[in-house]
């Protein structure tokens, strides 16, 4: 009898063994759980938009966001983004003509290469007119000008939203008039 009581002993511990494995795995946290915590306190939504209509939203920023420094400046968006407008200089209005080639850097921040820049049928060096820029016009604090690499950065996360808001580009394809971005909103 002591042989199937001893065995009895076994059998029990056995199956109190696997029954507090068992509590054990029910009761550490599962692989679900980690990645909930592990989700960003935003949503985004993505935009799409076409040449014309992102034309249309930079001219409307620009008429009503836009600085007293530079109050007729218009964008066109086709093969390239073309700003057209009129400078202040020696006293006196000039038309200004500048074409910009858009590219999306890895942040969505959209950095534009100045391609041509003429003030009147005056051809001028891109690098002193950006120099020129950058000191002497009160651009947006999203908007940084970079001479030496003949480049305009748009920082479009550093751009004024309500609601800790912010907006990346996602693609800018003009000849395929492909543009998108993705606006980020923070949980509540």
């Amino acid at each position: 009898m002591k042989k199937w009581k001893s065995l009895f002993f076994i059998l029990l511990s056995i199956n109190l063994l696997i029954v507090l494995v068992c509590g054990i795995f029910m009761l550490l946290p599962s692989d679900q759980s980690a990645s909930k915590n592990e989700v960003k306190s935003e949503y985004a939504f993505n935009i799409s938009s076409s040449k014309e209509s992102l034309t249309s939203f930079v001219n409307d920023y620009l008429k009503n966001q836009g600085s007293s420094d530079m109050p007729d400046f218009h964008v066109a968006i086709d093969q390239d983004v073309k700003v057209t407008g009129a400078i202040k200089a020696f006293s006196s209005t000039i038309n200004a003509n500048v074409s910009f080639t858009p590219t999306v850097e890895d942040n969505g921040d959209v950095l534009l290469k100045v391609d041509d820049f003429s003030i009147g049928q005056l051809s001028i060096p891109i690098s002193f007119v950006l120099s020129y820029m950058g000191q002497f016009y009160e651009l947006p604090d999203f908007v940084h000008v970079k001479p030496d690499q003949k480049t305009v950065e748009v920082r479009l996360s550093e751009m004024p939203l309500t609601n800790d808001m912010y907006v990346k580009a996602n693609k800018i394809d003009l000849e395929n008039d492909e543009i998108e971005f993705s606006y980020y909103h923070p949980k509540q």
